[in-house]
């Protein structure tokens, strides 16, 4: 047992023991046994064979204890000012600030305390087995910190919600762990930002966990942009249950931390049902970056794409695993998984493995790879038209990145993914920032 685990344990035990007896207790205690059941992954671990943790392991986290009241409405970056929507903001996991309107938010640590079925329920979840994730168990051992956000029926929530995610110089060498939890009722709709962002390069350790829960008929766009520091370990589990005619859309853009282990797992467990998971990792310097998709496909008529991209840089590294699950009464799936990667250096590389796994009969399942550099004879193409070399790359990579916006339709998810991946073009020398 690793650092780590060693540290983990003492640490849980201080946490657990100072709480009541009482169903999260029981919760918490049982999660944190399957974690300890598990253990940090290793390399002959088939869903981590291509992410070494032994840098990881090594460390000694605490738990984090530090949470300000407060947050300084400068530090918002320069990207979201110009947002008009409903911002939640989370310091170092726990709640400070929400406005809403037409929806409920919550503090999570306050309703942890309560014995309401229907929430202890969304706790303790209904989400498959299929899918054991140690840092999932390690999220929910440790669950005291986020929020949770309730949206009644026939409710359209017009302006997105906001949720920034804060790591401030108190998460220096700490645990910082939190969930946020999205509840959608029948035929409401509504559009998630969040954004995670961090002061300085700070070692941290954030395990961030989201949760979605779409009633009948009900539709969600969710932007998920990571630009924790270049110095942390993130690991991130998205979680989605879908019920009858729903649609959900989560866009993933990964920029932040030393090591990142993204963890997307929709379930489609209601017939007519649609799921979405696109997402670009953007990579460089020595960056890890983990993608591990899971789409479950548990009734009849559904459809499903997968469509994730790579561009990688300098001596970073990335990894795609994507599995789609057909269940056997899951007849008539149509599902999609493409990964496609771009590398930018010599010295990038990636490790890409798609999965299909069907126990149907009448399905329509396909999945496709590619990895390499940029096209030799169409930026010949280019320049032959009077287009100079450094222009031609960057539109190249410019279209490469932008597929995966067909399948979003809101415009101001769009213009802020677009200014993202802008930004990284500068911040990575691609393009001046003139």
């Amino acid at each position: 047992m690793g650092n780590f685990e060693n540290n983990i344990s003492l640490e849980f035990d201080r946490f657990n023991n100072n709480s009541a007896d009482s169903w999260i207790s029981s919760h918490r205690a049982d999660t944190f046994g399957k974690f300890k059941s598990l253990g940090v992954p290793k390399l002959t671990d088939e869903d981590w064979r291509f992410t070494n943790l032994a840098d990881f392991s090594s460390k000694s986290y605490s738990l984090n204890n530090k949470a300000s009241d407060i947050f300084d409405k400068r530090l918002i970056p320069e990207i979201l000012k110009d947002i008009d929507g409903h911002f939640i903001i989370l310091v170092n996991g726990k709640l400070v600030e929400y406005s809403s309107d037409n929806f409920q938010v919550h503090d999570l640590s306050k309703m942890l305390q309560e014995d309401e079925c229907s929430f202890k329920n969304l706790i303790k979840g209904s989400f498959s087995d299929k899918n054991q994730d140690f840092s999932f168990f390690l999220n929910s051992a440790f669950l005291d910190r986020g929020c949770f956000i309730e949206i009644d029926s026939s409710i359209n929530v017009e302006k997105p919600i906001v949720i920034l995610n804060f790591f401030d110089s108190n998460a220096e060498m700490s645990l910082v762990n939190h969930r946020n939890i999205i509840s959608i009722s029948t035929s409401s709709s509504v559009k998630i930002i969040e954004y995670s962002f961090a002061v300085n390069d700070i070692d941290y350790f954030s395990n961030k966990s989201t949760f979605f829960y779409l009633n009948d008929n009900s539709k969600v766009e969710h932007l998920s942009i990571d630009d924790g520091s270049k110095n942390s370990n993130i690991f991130s589990n998205i979680k989605i249950m879908q019920g009858r005619d729903s649609n959900f859309t989560t866009d993933t853009i990964l920029i932040g931390g030393k090591l990142f282990r993204n963890n997307v797992h929709p379930i489609l467990n209601g017939e007519g049902s649609n799921s979405n998971v696109l997402g670009l990792y953007l990579s460089k310097d020595s960056q890890l970056m983990d993608n591990y998709m899971f789409v479950e496909h548990a009734k009849a008529h559904c459809d499903s794409r997968q469509l994730y991209k790579g561009l990688l840089n300098d001596d970073s590294k990335g990894v795609f695993h994507g599995r789609i699950l057909v269940h056997n009464e899951a007849q008539k799936t149509d599902a999609k998984q493409t990964n496609r990667n771009l590398l930018l250096s010599n010295t990038a590389q990636v490790d890409t493995k798609p999965q299909l796994e069907i126990y149907a009969d009448d399905v329509k399942c396909t999945h496709g790879a590619t990895t390499g550099q940029i096209d030799k004879e169409a930026l010949y193409y280019l320049r032959a038209r009077g287009i100079n070399e450094d222009l031609a790359r960057i539109m190249m990579i410019r279209s490469f990145t932008e597929e995966v916006l067909e399948f979003i339709s809101d415009d101001i998810l769009l213009g802020l993914h677009k200014k993202v991946v802008e930004r990284w073009f500068v911040e990575s020398n691609l393009i001046s920032g003139d």
